[in-house]
């Protein structure tokens, strides 16, 4: 687990109302700056000091850097083309000043490239590395000086007890000793469950769901256990487990628990949790829905609105895709890694439709394309207000996808 320097200045309002870090790839006359570079070496769980004439904040990374043309409110001196990383601010109760932090941690630091000069003053820049030494000592002086880290989880596991059984609908889900329950209705206030030993179903009281949902987004965990959840724990503890971000953590009681942001992926987990694109009427194997689920950790972190790339629109996300711009099961083994630049969000409003059946596609600008349609009717009307319009997923690092994308789907 790394610790980094942000110097944000005038940004950093924006950047932390929108949980992000955020830079570009290169300055007005294309040159890369180190300081920037050092977005793509953050990984989830990575400490940031918050720096902007003093220590304003720290944060825990969520999302590694992902492509990201710059957000509206930032300042037009930068290129759009640029990286974009998700971090849980906590508040600075007390800013830390600069004079507080001793001088001979500043002028000793011995990261090559970090954020202070030789008498211990602040370099120019955005983002440096810390040495361990330093970070560790200013963690130990300073930590309590800052706010609780937020509990960080997904749009999906923020949504209530009842819009989380409606996505279920129909579903079999599997308790934490492989118990099958399936949901056959919801009526608030209750919800009728059935199992193998009530095909027919059984009601139990949302309530109960609600309180346990709001334990694990208020306290991070909760305990799955009658005297903890109600009678039908077994069964809150399969709805909650739906949920991507969370973890069962095995004992007795079991706990159901917010995954740590640096915790290594876990797949099989991942193919059990049910996305927002879970509510598609789409097929989708385990495989894709373990897909689905991190690229929109990546892509959207515990935001609950986001932009479409294609129309601009800014959307809840529970309406937007996570779009693969080249058709996935034509992607390489190496190609569906590429997780950073091989999705964008598209909306379910016409966007994620229009591309996927090459009525619009991106040209090597960043422009988006549509096809000519011979009738004077809404299509051609959706078609020609997409027309021009700046792709904002397109990058260098995105541009083959969309490049294949063009030649092979587009109809041109």
């Amino acid at each position: 687990m790394a610790i980094w320097w942000v110097n944000q200045g005038d940004t950093f309002d924006q950047e932390q109302a929108a949980g992000i870090l955020w830079a570009p790839k290169v300055d007005r006359n294309g040159r890369r700056k180190s300081h920037w570079n050092t977005m793509i070496e953050v990984r989830p769980g990575d400490n940031v000091i918050h720096y902007a004439s003093k220590v304003i904040a720290l944060s825990v990374v969520t999302a590694a850097a992902v492509d990201s043309l710059r957000p509206d409110d930032l300042s037009e001196n930068w290129d759009q083309d640029g990286r974009l990383i998700r971090t849980a601010y906590r508040q600075a109760t007390r800013p830390v000043l600069l004079e507080e932090i001793p001088q001979q941690w500043r002028t000793g630091h011995s990261s090559p490239g970090g954020p202070f000069n030789f008498k211990g003053g602040v370099n120019q820049g955005y983002l440096f590395r810390l040495d361990d030494d330093f970070g560790d000592r200013f963690m130990h002086q300073f930590d309590d000086r800052f706010a609780d880290m937020p509990v960080v989880l997904p749009a999906e596991a923020n949504d209530s007890a009842t819009n989380l059984l409606r996505r279920l609908l129909g579903e079999e889900i599997t308790t934490v000793t492989g118990r099958r329950n399936r949901i056959l209705a919801v009526q608030p206030p209750n919800v009728r469950v059935a199992t193998d030993q009530s095909p027919d179903g059984q009601l139990v009281p949302i309530a109960d769901l609600q309180a346990a949902l709001t334990t694990l987004q208020t306290q991070s965990s909760v305990t799955i256990h009658p005297n903890d959840v109600g009678y039908r724990s077994a069964f809150i503890g399969a709805v909650l487990l739906t949920l991507p971000g969370v973890e069962l953590r095995q004992g007795t009681p079991p706990i159901i628990a917010v995954r740590p942001p640096d915790a290594p992926a876990t797949v099989e987990h991942d193919r059990e949790s049910f996305s927002y694109e879970g509510d598609l009427n789409r097929p989708v194997t385990a495989t894709q829905r373990g897909e689905q689920a991190r690229l929109r950790r990546l892509l959207f972190g515990s935001e609950t609105i986001a932009k479409c790339a294609l129309c601009g629109d800014t959307l809840p996300v529970r309406f937007l895709v996570a779009a693969h711009i080249k058709v996935r099961s034509l992607c390489t083994d190496e190609e569906r890694r590429d997780l950073a630049h091989i999705a964008m969000p598209a909306c379910q409003f016409g966007c994620d439709a229009l591309y996927e059946t090459g009525y619009i596609s991106v040209d090597q600008d960043g422009k988006i394309l549509a096809a000519t349609s011979k009738s004077n009717d809404l299509l051609a009307t959706r078609l020609s207000n997409l027309a021009g319009r700046a792709c904002l997923s397109f990058t260098e690092e995105s541009r083959h996808y969309f490049e294949w994308h063009y030649l092979n789907r587009f109809r041109r």
